[in-house]
């Protein structure tokens, strides 16, 4: 489990760290060179056996949330997920020699414009002129639909309405508070490879839901609902002396 654990942390963290390269600005990037150029790096630092290397590879983000000697340990378990991963590199590499490389320049007002490598220069990956403003409920449709062909969710929110939105961000904001009151809450297992985190709070209650797959906990399923009313005591001894003569 540590070694998967491993090998997805350090090719998640280098493309993110790639990604963040790439990112443009005022018409110029921030990039030195081609981003398979950083693959092929990644490729011999996963084939060697010297930890170092790789770990610098990681961005400081991603190193603040391993130590190296915790990396060390991880690498020296992983020389067989080490080397699948270096050869899916590298068959990657013949198929994509630009390995998908993107950019995206931001605006003030939120908007994001995605370029695609190609060889050597930069393609925009959709329309320059989007359809941002819907004039009608079918246009409406069409926004969504090509945000969701994206994987754009900055566009799947922006085409919301302002309560939706607003209500969503509110829901995510009081989840992550909650969640961050109850990470040393009481887990319930149910079985073997199931277990529950429950809370409450401000009237809603939050269920997260992690199922075990492959040895690795992840989560399946979260829930929030209203809790229920607080019953009247004098009406339920009523409703239940009902109960009891039926």
């Amino acid at each position: 489990m540590r070694a998967r654990w491993w090998s997805g942390l350090l090719v998640a963290a280098f493309f993110v760290g790639a990604g963040a390269g790439a990112g443009c600005t005022r018409g110029r990037t921030g990039v030195k060179g081609p981003a398979a150029d950083g693959v092929r790096g990644l490729i011999v630092a996963l084939r060697g056996d010297d930890p170092a290397p790789a770990y610098r590879l990681m961005s400081e983000q991603a190193r603040q949330g391993v130590t190296y000697d915790q990396f060390v340990l991880a690498w020296k378990d992983s020389a067989a997920e080490r080397r699948w991963q270096a050869q899916a590199l590298e068959d990657g590499l013949r198929g994509d020699p630009d390995v998908g490389e993107t950019a995206s320049v931001g605006f003030g007002d939120g908007k994001v414009v995605h370029l695609r490598r190609e060889g050597k220069a930069w393609r925009l990956d959709a329309a320059l002129v989007a359809r941002s403003r819907a004039r009608s409920p079918r246009e409406a449709i069409k926004v969504l639909a090509d945000a969701l062909e994206r994987r754009d969710v900055a566009s799947v929110l922006a085409i919301l309405s302002a309560r939706r939105r607003d209500g969503l961000a509110r829901q995510v904001d009081g989840f992550f508070a909650g969640l961050s009151r109850h990470l040393a809450g009481e887990i319930e297992l149910q079985g073997v490879d199931r277990a529950v985190l429950r809370w409450d709070d401000d009237g809603l209650q939050y269920r997260i839901v992690l199922v075990k797959e492959d040895g690795e906990w992840r989560v399946d399923d979260i829930h929030i609902r209203e809790a229920p009313a607080a019953p009247d005591d004098g009406g339920d001894e009523e409703s239940e002396d009902h109960e009891d003569r039926d």
